[in-house]
């Protein structure tokens, strides 16, 4: 049993208990140990048997015999107790943007309503508005939400889980003799925020045993075809698989035609034909047939005349044109992050000290992390007074004078409150190194209402940075509803920076608003919204998003050395409204 198996025990765990309205501290903790073990070096499992598990920062001895039980049973009675008070279709009505697990649960108690087809009658029939909480607008915003999901997002996964599901295959078919090079394609190499499906090369020559370890692979729960060039095979989640084994010398071909998009590999075929040229899943040929020399995909693009274009931005928007003329931009890169500015610690809801965060900043070589805890206004998180506030500057202050080889900064999650005001005071905020403004409540307000709330906290002298500006969560709560045109321009000129959420389940800003934001002249900060120290890799994700919005390094704040960043920090209050 390996740590994803584990990981994943512990997540679905924490669904059910969410669901049945327990504990909210209990579910954050599972969800942090899911976190933590899914990220571990060591087996979880080997770990609990001995005892050791739970000396790992964030994990404890509860969690340490769930695992072992787990482990040695390969089922966990308490998990095994919920699933048989719980409807399993429950667990899909989540996806539905706007219906969380209070909510959920409160249909099942009330209407009996179990799954998504249930509640889509329930609305149909005005069922909905005898349940605490719901009326009319209710049904028609979720009748709206569910034919929206049936449409565009039901057959879709959120990029962190494909992106493990990827990593996990990945490691099975290496180990397999004959195997040359394997790597993801399709929307997960292009770092789309969803996927449609899994979508993997392998160059090979031992096709069959490739296709033997992908079917013994823990993850699959069917196989629907299965050859020595191709195999579809279906995860116990639901996720499609297509494994496409070619020969070593045609992988740099047949990765490229797999990573697509449709569109972006259209073009270039025309551009092939212009040129007398050919170009497929096999290489690119001359009319006479003879088969040209491509050792990388640089090759593919240098036969066309065009600059090497990167996997992130191959969705035919610009890219083509810019190839052609040599101006594409030199996208940021992940080693050009210098920190991070946006994490928690467990003086809120975060599950590592800040000592613990700081030294994991400095060991993934980063110059600087800032510690922005929630504000008063968020209890559930355990939000900071004013007094604490303060007294985590000081702390802060005293850790950064005896921590050598990063600097820790001072900071806030400060909620921006319905009318557009914040959570603490200015002479609290103005002793912050950095403030970070986030919605986190009242989701529903008219978009001209939530834009002007916004647009007042951009313009307080002390808000540096807009936390995850749209406030959507992939898979279960759309964008609330703002005009970020509106809101990028505000931003540009009152020098707020736009965060770019890593968080998996957020990646918010999307790549379209950072791209729009970026040819506005605004700047915009990649966090990971880490809530322990294991998070602070979410960066990869923030990064890949960013990528896709054709964001250079002089655009993200925190790709900047210490010393600007600071001196961007003290310099924009005197261009404020």
């Amino acid at each position: 049993m390996d740590n994803a198996q584990v990981a994943s025990m512990f997540r679905e765990l924490a669904d059910l208990l969410e669901l049945k309205g327990e504990n909210p501290f209990k579910i954050r903790a599972y969800r942090r140990a899911a976190d933590t073990i899914e990220s571990l070096p060591g087996d979880a499992a080997a770990l609990a048997a001995e005892g050791r598990l739970k000396n790992v920062e964030g994990i404890g001895e509860a969690i340490e015999k769930k695992t072992a039980e787990f482990a040695s049973t390969g089922k966990l009675k308490l998990l095994e107790d919920l699933k048989t008070e719980v409807p399993p279709g429950l667990r899909d009505m989540l996806r539905i943007p706007g219906i969380g697990p209070r909510t959920a649960f409160a249909l099942f108690r009330h209407l009996g309503v179990a799954s998504v087809d249930d509640l889509e009658q329930a609305a149909r029939s005005g069922l909905l508005k005898d349940v605490p909480g719901m009326g009319a607008k209710s049904e028609e915003n979720i009748l709206r939400a569910i034919q929206r999901l049936r449409q565009d997002h039901w057959t879709r996964v959120p990029l962190g889980v494909a992106v493990m599901l990827a990593r996990s295959l990945l490691e099975r078919i290496s180990q397999v003799d004959g195997v040359r090079e394997a790597a993801a394609a399709g929307s997960l190499r292009r770092w789309r925020e969803t996927c449609g499906d899994l979508d993997i090369v392998v160059g090979s020559l031992s096709g069959e045993r490739v296709m033997g370890a992908v079917s013994a692979w823990h993850e699959v729960s069917e196989a629907l075809s299965r050859g020595e060039e191709r195999g579809a095979f279906v995860t116990h989640g639901g996720v499609n698989v297509d494994v496409w084994v070619v020969p070593p010398a045609e992988f740099v071909a047949a990765l490229h035609h797999a990573t697509g998009s449709k569109a972006h590999n259209a073009r270039l075929r025309g551009i092939a034909r212009d040129l007398g040229l050919k170009i497929n899943e096999h290489g690119v040929f001359r009319e006479s047939g003879e088969q040209l020399s491509v050792a990388g995909e640089e090759d593919i693009y240098a036969a066309l005349g065009l600059q090497y274009v990167p996997p992130e931005i191959r969705e035919d928007t610009g890219e083509i044109e810019a190839a052609m003329e040599d101006r594409l931009p030199v996208l940021v890169q992940e080693k050009d992050i210098l920190g991070d500015l946006h994490v928690h610690s467990d003086w809120s809801d975060g599950a590592s000290s800040i000592r613990a965060m700081a030294e994991a900043a400095r060991e993934r070589g980063y110059e600087y992390i800032a510690i922005c805890d929630h504000s008063k206004s968020l209890g559930i998180a355990g939000g900071l007074s004013e007094d604490e506030v303060l007294r985590q500057v000081e702390f802060i202050a005293d850790l950064d004078r005896h921590l050598d080889g990063i600097t820790v900064l001072s900071g806030i999650e400060v909620d921006i409150k319905k009318d557009g005001s914040l959570d603490l005071s200015d002479e609290v905020l103005s002793r912050l190194d950095v403030v970070v403004a986030s919605v986190h409540s009242s989701f529903r307000q008219p978009k001209e209402a939530m834009t002007g709330r916004i647009i007042q906290a951009l313009r307080n002298e002390n808000v540096d940075i807009l936390g995850h500006p749209t406030g959507r969560v992939l898979g279960r709560r759309d964008a609330y509803e703002v005009d970020m045109e509106k809101v990028i321009e505000d931003a540009a000129r009152c020098r707020v920076a736009l965060e770019i959420n890593a968080y998996p389940e957020r990646l918010d800003l999307d790549s379209g608003w950072a791209r729009r934001a970026r040819d506005a002249g605004a700047v915009l900060a990649v966090n990971t919204d880490s809530h322990g120290f294991d998070q602070l890799g979410y960066m990869v994700f923030g990064v890949g998003v960013a990528r896709r919005g054709w964001l250079e390094r002089p655009h993200v704040i925190n790709a900047w050395p210490l010393d600007r960043l600071r001196a961007w920090l003290a310099g924009r209050c005197n261009d404020r409204a």
